[in-house]
Order: structure tokens, then sequence, then C-alpha cells
């Protein structure tokens, strides 16, 4: 192909791709101008009214975290927050779902459950209000090495608090676009 064939076969297949480009479709999350449109809101730190040590502080971080890593909601400090997510964790237990032959339990199952209400903060008005259940399993030390089955534990939680956060920007994501 000769270079001037070429050149003309880049020129119109640069001229297509724009074409395509500017035809009015936009990405989520932004505008036709290409500005951010996503939904501003803060996110108070989770109120604990189980007897789980720590637990809403593990909720919190993953909400928080799962909020600035989605495409279409924005973490905003509360004073300048459109809209506020309060959270309470009203239960959390564990329970024992597996045992060995001696009757000694091997593995565990622990399970929360909140309740999240979005206010609107010009009408001072709850815009979602949801329960949410959620639960993470973990294996321990049949041999009774105690730092394994916290590490377990732990990790349990924050797989715990990651399902929390996950089921809420759903929602969330649901509810405001």
């Amino acid at each position: 192909m000769p270079h001037s064939a070429f050149c003309i076969l880049h020129c119109f297949l640069g001229v297509l791709l724009a074409g395509v480009m500017s035809c009015g479709y936009t990405v989520l999350g932004t505008s036709a101008t290409g500005m951010s449109t996503r939904i501003a809101l803060a996110v108070p730190p989770v109120r604990n009214q189980s007897r789980e040590p720590g637990l809403e502080s593990y909720m919190t971080a993953a909400l928080r975290r799962a909020i600035v890593q989605s495409s279409a909601l924005s973490l905003v400090p509360e004073s300048n927050a459109p809209r506020r997510l309060q959270s309470v964790v009203r239960q959390f237990r564990v329970l024992p779902t597996s045992f060995d032959a001696g009757d000694n339990v091997v593995q565990y199952r622990i399970e929360a459950e909140a309740q999240i209400r979005l206010i609107d903060r010009a009408a001072d008005l709850p815009v979602l209000e949801q329960d949410i259940s959620v639960s993470a399993e973990y294996l321990i030390s049949t041999v009774g090495i105690v730092r394994q089955n916290v590490v377990a534990r732990e990790a349990a939680i924050l797989r715990l608090a990651q399902r929390f956060a996950e089921k809420c920007t759903a929602l969330l994501e649901v509810t405001l676009l």
C-alpha cells in the first residue's frame, strides 16, 4: 500500500473514531461534559450496639473504603455532605457450625445484623432505611494454637465488614442512581 493511501486510511479511521465517540454516550459517573457526577455523602462512624468490641472500627473503615472505590459515590466531610449514611450494628453472634469426631468445634460462623439510614440533609428525612445481615465463617485449630484462632477470627470479622460495605454500596447505588 502506497504511503499516501495509508495516510488517507489512517485519517479516515481517526475521523470515524472521533464521530463514534461523540455520539452522546457518556461513561457512568460522568456528565456529557466529562465532569464527575458522583453522589456525595458522609459516613459518620458506625455505632456498635453489640457486645463485640471494635466491630464499629472494622465496619466504618470497610464502608468508607468501599465508597471511595465506588465509581458512583463520593465520600465527603459531614459539613459538606448533602446526604449522610448512618449505620448501627444491632447484633453480633458467634455460632459453631462444624465439629470433629470428638465433638470439638472446628468451625464458627459469625453473623452481624445492622441497620443503615441514608439521610437527606435538605429535608432531614431518610431516603433509605434498610436492615442488613452479613456473615462469615472461620476454622479454628483443634490442637489449641490460640494465636491462629485469634487471627482466623479477626480475618473473618474483616470479611464480615467487607460484605457489609459491599451490600451498603450496592443499595446506595441502586437507590440514588
